[in-house]
């Protein structure tokens, strides 16, 4: 080989890695992340190209919902290691569908839209979160969101919205309880049993889905209410607990002998990342017993 043709062999392999070097200096891009809503029916459209072979778990909620978890892919794997524990099968996987002011309608809208469970597979477990921010609107549903694309595909997602926001102070949370039954309690009475009536309904559409239903009261910061809430917590309480009886479901709290602490919420309901791991891993706690004891055959 000419000395001029090694030059320009080795002119052009420090070109090659100039560009490299060049690349890799450069930061990556962060991969785009979807909204809640968006979330919610990417799970619907995966549930429907492959429908679960194990005992999927739906979680259904609004915000609240959303912040009191981790991440779904750790929450099935902390629930796998439960189960297990517990001599119930691991065949499950987790998928939190809560939204920022999802509705129970909203709620409604997923679960129709799913396929019903196969026959001869196990039931899924559909997770209805109940609180004071559920019952304050009416049941309304919300257009559906836009799933492009024919392959089953969840995106990354934007769950956790407040870790990122200074908490409320402690007099601040304070002022929020007289302030929630100023603002909130009207609507709270004229829209209460039409949110019943939802949960009603509801229950009897994830029946029809082959999901068993299961509510759950969702976090509250006790130590700052104490009774400042009693009135609509013992009024939607009271609904659920008769829903609950009628329809032979369970009604989960996991408040507990030892609140969460105060530190662990943003506000009154939204949990920070300590608080959303005591919350997922005490429902982790309680799932497990509700998953059946066979292993599906796969």
């Amino acid at each position: 080989m000419s000395g001029s043709s090694t030059s320009s062999l080795r002119a052009a392999l420090l070109l090659i890695l100039a560009a490299l070097a060049l690349l890799l200096a450069l930061p990556a891009a962060a991969p785009a992340r979807i909204g809640d809503w968006d979330h919610a029916w990417e799970v619907v459209q995966l549930v429907r190209l492959t429908p679960p072979r194990g005992t999927p778990i739906f979680y259904l909620g609004d915000s609240t919902a959303r912040e009191s978890t981790v991440r779904d892919a750790l929450w099935t794997l902390q629930l796998r290691r439960r189960a297990a524990a517990a001599g119930r099968t691991t065949a499950t996987v987790v998928f939190t569908l809560a939204s920022h002011n999802q509705t129970l309608g909203m709620d409604g809208q997923l679960i129709a839209a799913m396929p019903p469970r196969e026959p001869h597979t196990p039931r899924g477990i559909a997770v209805i979160g109940v609180g004071l921010s559920r019952f304050i609107g009416p049941p309304i549903q919300r257009q559906r969101a836009a799933v492009t694309g024919a392959a089953p595909v969840l995106h990354l997602w934007n769950q956790h919205r407040y870790v990122y926001r200074v908490p409320l102070s402690l007099r601040r949370k304070h002022e929020l309880v007289p302030r929630w039954m100023r603002r909130r309690w009207p609507g709270f009475q004229r829209n209460l049993r039409q949110n019943l009536r939802a949960v009603s309904r509801l229950i009897t559409l994830c029946r029809g889905k082959g999901l068993r239903p299961v509510l759950l009261n969702l976090p509250l910061d006790l130590r700052v209410v104490g009774h400042g809430l009693d009135r609509p917590r013992i009024a939607y309480s009271a609904g659920c607990r008769r829903l609950a009886r009628r329809y032979h479901v369970p009604y989960l709290s996991l408040a507990g002998p030892a609140p969460i602490p105060t530190s662990s919420f943003w506000d009154l309901m939204h949990l920070l990342p300590p608080g959303s791991q005591v919350w997922q891993s005490r429902l982790s706690g309680r799932l497990a017993k509700l998953l059946p004891t066979k292993q599906p055959l796969l």
